[in-house]
């Protein structure tokens, strides 16, 4: 199999590819093979051939529970993430998606310079699966569905916390553009009764509160929904009330003013 990766013919070549990312997760007895492996799945992410780019993007990462691959990938991290957000705009697969999240998982602590990037392909998947999920409501099969869905989905805003982590307390001229990124998929996880990701939505607000000097009327649009969801009782926010309390305290202290004088609708 390790020939076919260097195969003239692109069919062979993609094949080789998906053989190596679903098998590739066990030992490898030959650490030799496992590099060559590694090395020739790098150049074929950078084939003319799409099926040939995309098999072999996915193995490479598909690979990342052995050290040796991570290592590998490491250098080349900046290319790899810059392959795979090209791929993403070419292809709306999602593999790619979820070795995307990868990626982010494994190398959470050296992402920063690629936040705004990473969260907005993340933000736009996750947005897209919420959206299937309300439109595969029902019973039965389209309710297991719903279920794989909302654990998919829940795994996105995961990833994008752990970016936002990752760069608290830097890059904060970044921050405006990262509100407007992941504006639509927080809103997502406060206000729909299907979401499992509410605590990782909130998680991220804070994150966006925490590292800026204000509050923009973006984040206070939020808060009226939030408080809108509590006030009147829509089950929601309910019980991650003491989740809820640092983005409330993020709010109070970035804009005292404005939390004090601001009127709600339904306060008359």
């Amino acid at each position: 199999m390790l020939k076919e990766l260097e195969s003239p013919s692109p069919f062979l070549r993609a094949r080789a590819c998906w053989v190596y990312g679903e098998f590739g997760i066990f030992p490898f007895d030959d650490q030799d093979h496992l590099r060559s492996v590694l090395n020739l799945l790098y150049q074929n992410i950078q084939q003319p051939d799409l099926p040939v780019r995309v098999n072999a993007a996915v193995s490479l990462i598909k690979m990342l529970n052995h050290e040796i691959a991570v290592d590998f990938v490491r250098p080349g991290l900046e290319t790899i993430i810059k392959i795979y957000l090209k791929l993403i705009d070419d292809i709306d697969y999602d593999e790619l998606i979820e070795s995307l999240k990868r990626i982010v998982e494994v190398f959470e602590s050296e992402i920063s310079p690629y936040a705004v990037q990473l969260c907005s392909k993340l933000g736009e998947a996750f947005l897209r699966l919420t959206e299937q999920q309300r439109a595969n409501q029902g019973g039965g099969d389209e309710l297991e569905l719903d279920n794989e869905t909302s654990l998919t989905a829940d795994g996105l805003i995961t990833a994008i916390r752990r970016i936002l982590k990752s760069i608290s307390g830097m890059n904060l001229p970044l921050y405006p553009q990262l509100e407007e990124i992941l504006e639509q998929p927080i809103i997502a996880t406060l206000t729909d009764p299907q979401a499992m990701s509410v605590e990782e939505g909130l998680s991220c607000l804070s994150e966006l509160l925490y590292n800026q000097q204000g509050v923009s009327g973006r984040m206070w649009n939020i808060y009226l929904l939030i408080c809108d969801s509590l006030l009147t009782d829509k089950g929601i926010l309910d019980e991650f009330i003491d989740i809820l309390s640092v983005p409330l305290i993020n709010f109070m202290n970035r804009d005292p003013h404005t939390f004090k004088t601001a009127q709600l609708d339904y306060q008359g």
